[in-house]
């Protein structure tokens, strides 16, 4: 029995609907038919030409002495005889070894941003439930992609905290991402009962999970970050996402709800009643027709901006919004991020 029909199997006689709470992040459903795609996917890519192989294309998981040169040190009993760095050792009369880069596959690290923001949706699902459904569609497909010679994967979970997760490697990574996703349980806004954390503690926690990550990182990692970019605008997010980019690929999925870039046609507008925030303002809408193109106009402004932003500092960005088809993330994962 494949995995997907084991999901088939484990979802029968279970029917979640949008208002249910507090539900799961992911169907069983919904996870068989993601995995069912992305190995539908796998299966119907061309294959490439032998002569366009190059060498290292498939990377071993097991660490290898490398070919890499990274420096030398002083020999120390039980190094490795054929490593003698002998011309220095002719120069200076002392040994030395020469220490080469170890080869190793490249791991797969996928944070996904669970806060209060991602648990706000107006169609289909919530920001977080279509951001654990591009989670796993992402971790599928690097575990098809790599061949059988995975590295390790791992998850974060942000919520009021950063909870970083070791699932593994290969396949057997995608099923323990996809049980953790069909028991992690979300609540709408208003039963959560906490207040939002400010931007200074969400950018400490950010900064730290990134410096502790980034330690562990080697040469071709790929890091996922799946989230809305609320906050993420601060210096000091912007600071860690540029060392993360340095030490790995950095894909940033980006997840937003249809009415966070135009407002509904259906909404009566016309003398409704608002209220600004940031100038701490009320007032009345004079026009509906100029308040949608105005509201649609400043968003598409800001979400330029910040795609330019985080392009700027090496970040490859997709927008996976609520109403972006499965197969079109997929497409745009296979298409840009292929190992």
């Amino acid at each position: 029995m494949g995995f997907p029909d084991l999901l088939r199997r484990m979802a029968a006689g279970r029917e979640a609907s949008w208002h249910d709470a507090p539900r799961t992040l992911l169907r069983a459903e919904d996870a068989a038919r993601l995995i069912a795609q992305a190995q539908g996917a796998r299966a119907a890519q061309t294959a490439r030409p032998v002569e366009q192989r190059g060498a290292g294309d498939s990377l071993s998981a097991w660490l290898g002495r490398g070919l890499d040169y990274a420096e030398s040190r002083a020999y120390q009993p039980g190094d490795d005889l054929r490593g003698l760095h002998w011309r220095l050792l002719a120069r200076t009369g002392k040994p030395f070894v020469r220490v080469h880069q170890e080869e190793q596959a490249p791991s797969w690290h996928a944070l996904l941003d669970l806060r209060g923001g991602m648990q706000f949706g107006t169609q289909l699902r919530t920001k977080a439930e279509q951001a654990a459904r591009m989670a796993l569609l992402a971790c599928a497909t690097q575990a098809l992609a790599a061949e059988g010679a995975a590295g390790t994967i791992g998850l974060t979970l942000w919520r009021e905290r950063l909870q970083a997760l070791d699932l593994g490697r290969g396949l057997p990574a995608v099923r323990r991402l996809t049980q953790q996703l069909l028991q992690t349980q979300i609540l709408p806004l208003a039963q959560t009962g906490s207040a939002a954390p400010d931007a200074a503690s969400t950018a400490s926690a950010f900064t730290h999970w990134a410096q502790r990550l980034g330690r562990t990182l080697h040469g071709g990692s790929r890091l996922v970050l799946i989230s809305d970019g609320a906050g993420w605008d601060a210096p000091e997010i912007d600071a860690a996402l540029w060392a993360l980019r340095s030490r790995a690929d950095v894909l940033l999925l980006l997840v937003h709800d249809p009415v966070e870039t135009a407002l509904p046609a259906s909404a009566v507008l016309h003398g409704a009643r608002f209220v600004d925030l940031a100038q701490h303002q009320a007032g009345v809408l004079p026009d509906a027709a100029q308040s949608r193109t105005a509201f649609a106009h400043l968003a598409q402004q800001r979400r330029a901006a910040l795609l330019a932003r985080w392009r700027s500092r090496g970040l490859v960005c997709i927008e996976a919004g609520v109403e972006h088809r499965d197969a079109d993330v997929l497409r745009a994962l296979r298409t840009r991020c292929a190992p």
